[in-house]
Order: structure tokens, then sequence, then C-alpha cells
């Protein structure tokens, strides 16, 4: 639980202006950052619990998860903050101006 913690406390905020301001990594990008992360978890050794589970609340049925952060949720979760953003009216940011005028 601890090191889940500390994914989630540091290396996923990290990611997250990235992810907001660059356009959409490669799925192979997902991928090795997914693999990274687990093999912080496991120590490099093979995976001791499934993925599957580690992504789920901490109680769910009879599995308990650590609710782990995946990274393609968090790259859907901050590009639909910028439509949020976009389709806020009282939002009249210079960005969102040339926008209007260019859509």
């Amino acid at each position: 639980m601890g090191k889940v913690t500390v994914i989630k406390t540091i290396a996923i905020p990290k990611l997250n202006y990235p992810f907001t301001v660059f356009e959409n990594p490669n799925i192979k990008i997902c991928n090795n950052l997914t693999t990274e992360i687990f093999k912080f978890i496991w120590d490099n050794k093979p995976d001791k619990i499934k993925r599957d589970i580690l992504y789920q609340k901490y109680e769910y049925g009879e599995y308990g998860g650590l609710k782990l952060t995946k990274i393609e949720n968090l790259i859907n979760t901050v590009k639909a903050g910028w439509a949020k953003r976009y389709l806020d009216q009282n939002n009249k940011n210079s960005w969102k101006i040339f926008f209007d005028l260019k859509l």
C-alpha cells in the first residue's frame, strides 16, 4: 500500500501537466509507464496480484483493490477537463476567445 501511495502522491501529479499541455502520448509510452510503475511496486519481480485488482476500489466485492490510477484514464480525464473549461460560459480567457473566433 505504501508504494501505491507514493505513486499516487508523487509520480501521477508530475505526469498531470505534460498530459494537459501536450498531445496524447503513444500507446507504447503509456505501456512503458505502466510497466515501470509495476516494476516499482513489485521490486522488478513478477506481479503477485492481478493488475485489474490493484485498479479496483478499496472494497470491491471479495477482492479489495488499492485504487491505483490507470495512465489511460488519467489522460482521458485531463483531456475532458479541457472540454469542460471550453464549454463553461463564465470562462472569458483569451485562449477561449481565440478558439471561439476560429471555430
